[in-house]
């Protein structure tokens, strides 16, 4: 194996982010192929897979990485 890297370029608004959520989503689903939901023992809720903790996470990350710019209202800042 050999580490890889994807690049994600283009102008402002140009939908940068929205794409990378897209491919986290991808590779968060494939990581978790084949895996099932587990029960917590104690409580009897779901735990949530590894996809569904990392796309759960998004909504905090934006909300402190975001900002209004002239030409978007959630402009991320990443």
């Amino acid at each position: 194996r050999e580490n890889q890297s994807i690049l994600i370029t283009g102008e402002s608004g140009a939908g940068k982010t929205v794409n990378t959520k897209r491919v986290i989503q991808y590779f968060a689903t494939i990581a978790v192929t084949g895996e099932k939901k587990k029960e917590e023992a104690t409580s009897g809720k779901m735990q949530g897979t590894l996809e569904d903790q990392i796309i759960s996470a998004n909504p905090l990350l934006e909300r402190f990485g975001n900002a209004k710019t002239v030409r978007n209202d959630n402009s991320s800042r990443f």
